[in-house]
């Protein structure tokens, strides 16, 4: 497997030694040395590869491609461990000491060519009963039967997939008029609609502003949609909204805040959805509305006088 075993001799030395004389002592400490063969592929490499460590056991990872030796990274630096050596086609570990109850620690392993996957995740964790002693990670060639599990695993990820679209589909079609009846959103009382004048809003010093609104109102439901453009140099994107009656201050129950859209990039615009319950203010109320995107409201878009 390695093209220089006098670099690897003092590790392979120390690894046998100590899996010899680990042997007696399993039924006493409880763990299983385990021997193991981990096949990457491209589906699979943003999963970590679960690695059980324990103090007082060595493992020896073994890969079938080069290692970018100076690319790996070790979660605590190695301050937890007695042993870490890397060469170009082998890591050793020796953990100094347990890593406690439910701790993972990562180690990331970069490979040397570039080709995907590019490199692999390891969560190093202890574990009571059994110890991952060699750990042989096959990555190139790629077999028959390597490409015919990655095809199964893109077959049952497509699979989940298309059981989301369908259920999308669905939900789709229940919250279209029809669903809307039919859940009691939308009844005899009908729906208003208004528009809201852009001439309210306020732009401030946050670089946030409404270009066009309007607000809907059922005997269940109530929305104002806003369509917001961001003036500022940094992404914006609302998590909070406050509504309240301008005459009394009394608070609004906001049910939701929907945004298509992740965020609102510098110089774009897009549509803000401020969703309640059934009304409980009187038509023609002048409503205060408040968009943040933090508890703090670093960067706010406030409208003092919204007609509703």
């Amino acid at each position: 497997m390695f093209s220089s075993l006098a670099r690897l001799a003092l590790p392979l030395v120390l690894l046998v030694g100590l899996t010899a004389a680990a042997q007696p002592q399993e039924a006493l400490r409880g763990r299983e040395l385990k021997r193991r063969r981990v096949a990457l592929s491209a589906v699979t490499s943003g999963k970590p590869v679960v690695l059980h460590v324990a103090p007082g056991y060595f493992t020896a990872l073994e890969f079938d491609s080069s290692v970018d030796r100076d690319a790996v990274v070790l979660g605590d630096g190695g301050s937890r461990f007695a042993l870490f050596e890397v060469t170009t086609r082998a890591i050793f570990l020796n953990p100094a000491m347990d890593l406690g109850p439910g701790r993972v620690m990562e180690l990331i392993v970069p490979f040397a060519d570039g080709a995907a996957p590019s490199r692999v995740v390891f969560s190093l964790v202890t574990h009571p009963a059994e110890v991952d002693a060699q750990v042989m990670v096959s990555r190139l060639p790629r077999t028959a039967d390597a490409i015919q599990a990655e095809l199964d695993e893109v077959r049952a990820a497509c699979a989940t997939k298309d059981a989301e679209l369908d259920a999308l589909r669905a939900r789709s079609v229940a919250s279209g008029p029809a669903g809307m009846i039919f859940a009691g959103l939308l009844d005899r009382g009908g729906l208003q609609s208004e528009r809201v004048e852009s001439g309210v809003g306020q732009k401030g010093g946050s670089g946030l502003e409404f270009v066009e609104g309007w607000t809907h109102r059922t005997s269940t439901w109530a929305t104002v949609a806003l369509r917001v453009h961001n003036g500022g140099r940094e992404s914006w994107s609302p998590v909070e909204a406050r509504l309240s009656l301008v005459a009394s201050g009394e608070r609004i129950n906001v049910l939701a805040v929907h945004m298509r859209e992740p965020r609102i990039e510098p110089g774009k615009a897009a549509l803000v959805v401020v969703e309640t319950g059934a009304p409980s203010w009187p038509e023609g109320a002048v409503l205060r509305l408040e968009l943040r995107d933090s508890s703090e409201g670093a960067r706010r878009l406030l409208i003092p006088r919204l007609p509703f």
